[in-house]
């Protein structure tokens, strides 16, 4: 038993009696050679896996196999995401006991709400935000809320100043804590309407459940469409155990309608993604049912289908899935980030180069990456890689926002740097003068978003 299968089997919140002997077989040569343990520990902290492990090992009696410096890392990695987690959710019930004042519904989604419905455990992974959705009708009420309780844009959005839900994106600018705690993704769809991806938000909320948030009431996902929208968040590129083990341990811990599963699956145009999603979940859980899969046809060839199967010849060459993971698509996003907080043309020329460079030359190693090639850096595979690097950087885009959207943002960023000479002579107030004028450091901003996973 490889690191791999190990730790995608430690991650699953049940283990068989059988599953157990087996980790702990594969945990006792561990015992007698402190270089591994830490190797282990290495791997699982590369993965974003530590904390979760962690708890893991002390819940099935096996951190005593490991000596003790070994589990003193394990434990600062748990300890540190659990104070972060902490700490934002503090923050998050100061806004959502808000909107239960003022009457406005709310989704916890993904991690924050399966703190408590799956895990049990509020260090169980690191999470860069709290992602919530809301109705877009609410979204000027909520907005109020945020500046009320001094929380800080980050940027000003597309027209810099308040506006209404727009029809191309499912997100509103994210708000940062005073504390900067917690950054808040709200939305007000699950995927942009710019993809090919059709989410039936009006039976998403009629089928949402309640949920508890300590003491305070919202709502949660139904059981089927939390799974869908994890198929829909799992990236084509960042999937790995930590990504994959929502999907099957939610399906371990809940009772699931298959039938309206495939239903919702269907109708948003996600079979092809959940034929993705569920193949590669089933690399690391055989909970995932075989029938499932057999069940989502392949369909006409595509982008994800072909990275399916080339991940899956990567699987079978490596017995890891690691091997293919990158944060690329989030290095481009930061950039674009960074870009629209400084308007002077010195400053936007330079990130947007930043973005230039990341689209059209990716670095070797993730373009190994972007064609499963990475164990495997032949100098053929290398000049395949670079050739293809652009394709996979906009390709990348396209599964996020959509080939039409995400050619306008990069037409917009260059006409937008062409125009930011004006900037010099605007008496416009920019962002950071907007933060000066709270006290706000601006590196602060650029370092929490730096801070993102």
């Amino acid at each position: 038993m490889n690191r791999f299968e190990l730790t995608a089997l430690l991650c699953h919140i049940q283990l068989t009696p059988e599953e157990l002997n087996t980790c702990r077989a594969a945990l006792l040569p561990l015992q007698s050679s402190n270089k591994d343990q830490h190797a282990l520990y290495e791997y699982c902290f590369q993965w974003k896996m530590a904390p979760w492990i962690y708890r893991q090992l002390q819940k099935h009696e096996f951190l005593s196999l490991f000596d003790e410096d070994v589990i003193q890392r394990f434990k600062e990695a748990y300890q540190a995401v659990k104070q972060e987690n902490e700490n934002r959710n503090v923050i998050a019930m100061q806004f959502l006991q808000a909107f239960h004042d003022h009457d406005i519904d709310v989704i916890i989604l993904k991690g924050n709400a399966f703190i408590q419905t799956i895990y049990a455990d509020v260090g169980y992974k690191k999470m860069n935000d709290f992602d919530i959705l809301i109705k877009a009708e609410d979204w000027q009420k909520i907005e109020q809320i945020y500046y009320d309780l001094g929380y800080i844009p980050l940027g000003f959005g597309w027209s810099g100043e308040k506006q209404k839900p727009a029809k191309y994106s499912p997100t509103s600018v994210p708000f940062i804590s005073t504390d900067f705690n917690c950054i808040i993704g709200t939305q007000w769809g699950l995927k942009s309407a710019t993809t090919h991806f059709k989410v039936d938000t009006k039976e998403l909320w009629e089928t949402a459940v309640p949920f508890d948030f300590h003491g305070i009431p919202c709502k949660q996902l139904s059981p089927e469409y939390n799974l869908v929208h994890l198929i829909l968040h799992l990236g084509v590129f960042k999937c790995g155990t930590r990504d994959c083990m929502d999907l099957y341990n939610l399906i371990l811990s809940t009772q699931l309608d298959t039938e309206k599963l495939f239903s919702i699956i269907e109708k948003t145009n996600a079979i092809q993604k959940s034929r993705y999603a569920l193949t590669m979940c089933r690399l690391c859980s055989r909970h995932i049912p075989e029938e499932w899969i057999k069940r989502l046809p392949k369909g006409k060839p595509s982008f994800i289908n072909t990275r399916l199967r080339k991940r899956l010849e990567m699987f079978g060459e490596t017995s890891d899935i690691h091997e293919s993971y990158n944060d690329y698509f989030q290095d481009i996003e930061k950039n674009v980030i960074y870009y629209y907080l400084f308007p002077e043309f010195h400053k936007r020329i330079y990130y947007f180069s930043k973005v230039l460079r990341l689209l059209y030359f990716p670095d070797i190693k993730n373009a190994l990456k972007f064609i499963d090639k990475s164990h495997r850096p032949t100098v053929f595979n290398k000049i395949k890689a670079r050739i293809l690097g652009p394709w996979f950087s906009f390709s990348m885009i396209a599964q996020e926002i959509g080939w039409t959207y995400g050619i306008l943002l990069f037409v917009k960023m260059c006409v937008d740097t062409l125009l930011s000479p004006i900037n010099y002579l605007s008496s416009k107030e920019s962002y950071f003068q907007y933060l000066k004028k709270k006290g706000i450091e601006p590196n602060q901003i650029k370092k929490l978003v730096q801070n993102v996973q």
